[in-house]
């Protein structure tokens, strides 16, 4: 049987570290997924960095809330 989750990003490592752990569970691609984490953390890292320098303009909280 093959089952999908959603999970929030902030518990989804834990909670695929523990199903792992469990015999006859297999997750695909976990690897991938810390790597796309850390990635983006990474990015969105160097980017508050850039905007405390002035160097990058960030969008407004009205006109992000105006794209949904």
């Amino acid at each position: 049987m093959e089952i999908t989750l959603e999970i929030k990003r902030d518990d989804a490592f834990s909670i695929l570290e523990t199903l792992r752990s469990i015999k006859g569970v297999k997750i695909k691609n976990i690897d991938q997924l810390k790597e796309n984490y850390l990635k983006d953390l990474s990015n969105a890292y160097h980017e508050t960095e850039l905007a405390e320098k002035g160097k990058l303009k960030l969008k407004r909280f009205e006109d992000l809330v105006d794209e949904i």
